[in-house]
């Protein structure tokens, strides 16, 4: 041996770990949207305008007339 080499050995484990970083991230997004849809499955109503997402939280309360008191009458 002439010459006193050092070899390194460069793997591909970064590419790997970012690949499976993505991956799982991916994946948790297709659940999470999996269980938003199944969840507010109840709340779909079909009109002949089309399809409207009711849900009762976010609902705007109906106005109603204010009140007059009955002494001011």
């Amino acid at each position: 041996m002439a010459r006193d080499e050092v070899r390194i050995y460069r793997s591909r484990k970064p590419l790997k770990t970012a690949l499976a970083v993505i991956f799982s991230v991916l994946a948790a997004l297709v659940v999470i949207a999996a269980g938003i849809f199944f969840g507010f499955k109840k709340y779909i109503v079909y009109t002949s305008e089309g399809v409207k997402l009711e849900v009762p939280w976010l609902e705007e309360p109906e106005a109603q007339p204010p009140r007059v008191p009955e002494a001011a009458q």
